[in-house]
C-alpha cells in the first residue's frame, strides 16, 4: 500500500472540506475573474489603437502575456484560501490578494514560469495557423494539429512537475523561485500520473459545467479543493524528512 489517498477518496474528502465554504470560494473566484477581465479589457483598448503591423502584433502579444503574468499572481491567494478551507482554518476574502501583499517577487516569478510553460501549446497552434491565414495552404492546418499534439507531450509532464509551486511558496515562504521549482519537481517524481488521472476525472464535470455558468461555479472550487488535498496528501511523508 502506498499510504496515499486514491482519487475517489480525495474527491470525497474535498466535498466534506467544501461544506460551508462554497460561498467564499465561489465569490473569490468570481472576483479574480472580474479583475482579470478588466485587466484584459484595458489591454484590448490599447490593442485597438495599435496599427495592424507585425511589430504592433508582437507588442500586443507581449502585453497580453504580461497581463497574464500579473493576474496569475492571484493564484497564490486562491491557493491560500483553498488550503485554509482544507485545513479547517477560517478563510478570508482578502486572502486573494496575498500574492501581492506577501512575497510578490516570488509569486511573480512563479506566475511568469507557469505562463511561459503555458505558451508551449499556444504557440504550437498559433504559428502554423498564422501561416495558414497568410497563405491559405491546407498543409499548415495539418502542421498545426501535429505540432499541437507534440507540444502537449512536452507541456503535460512539465506542467504536472510545476503544479505544486504555489502550494510550496505558501509552505516555504523563504525559498527562492528556483528552490521552489526544484522541490516541486522532486515531490512530483513518480506522482505525475496520479495527479493527471485526478485532473482527467473532472473532465466530465467540466464539460457538464460548461453547459451552464452555475455548474462551473460549483465544479471549479471542487476541483481546486481536490488538488489542494492532493498536495497535502503527498506532503505527509515530506514533512517527516
Amino acid at each position: 500500500m502506498s499510504g496515499f489517498l486514491s482519487g475517489a477518496q480525495l474527491k470525497n474528502k474535498a466535498k466534506d472540506c467544501l461544506d460551508g465554504h462554497y460561498g467564499i470560494l465561489i465569490g473569490a473566484g468570481i472576483a479574480v475573474n472580474v479583475i482579470s477581465f478588466f485587466a484584459l479589457f484595458l489591454f484590448a483598448q490599447f490593442n485597438l489603437l495599435s496599427s495592424n503591423t507585425p511589430t504592433a502584433y508582437l507588442l500586443s502579444c507581449a502585453i497580453r502575456f504580461l497581463v497574464s503574468v500579473f493576474t496569475g499572481v492571484f493564484q497564490a491567494g486562491i491557493t491560500l484560501l483553498v488550503l485554509k478551507c482544507a485545513c479547517g482554518n477560517k478563510p478570508a476574502f482578502s486572502d486573494i490578494f496575498y500574492g501581492f501583499s506577501h512575497h510578490l517577487q516570488t509569486a511573480l516569478g512563479i506566475s511568469l514560469l507557469l505562463q511561459t510553460v503555458g505558451l508551449i501549446p499556444t504557440l504550437a497552434c498559433r504559428i502554423p495557423y498564422l501561416f495558414y491565414l497568410s497563405t491559405g495552404e491546407n498543409r499548415f492546418l495539418f502542421i498545426m494539429c501535429l505540432s499541437l499534439l507534440l507540444s502537449l507531450v512536452i507541456y503535460v509532464p512539465v506542467s504536472l512537475c510545476l503544479s505544486q509551486c504555489f502550494y510550496l511558496m505558501l509552505d516555504f515562504p523563504n525559498k527562492s523561485v528556483p528552490e521552489i521549482l526544484s522541490l516541486s519537481v522532486r515531490i512530483m517524481k513518480g506522482r505525475k500520473a496520479r495527479l493527471f488521472y485526478l485532473e482527467l476525472s473532472f473532465l466530465p464535470l467540466i464539460l457538464l459545467g460548461c453547459l451552464s455558468v452555475i455548474g462551473l461555479l460549483w465544479v471549479v472550487p471542487y476541483m481546486r479543493m481536490a488538488m489542494a488535498l492532493f498536495y497535502l496528501d503527498i506532503m505527509k511523508p515530506e514533512q517527516k524528512n
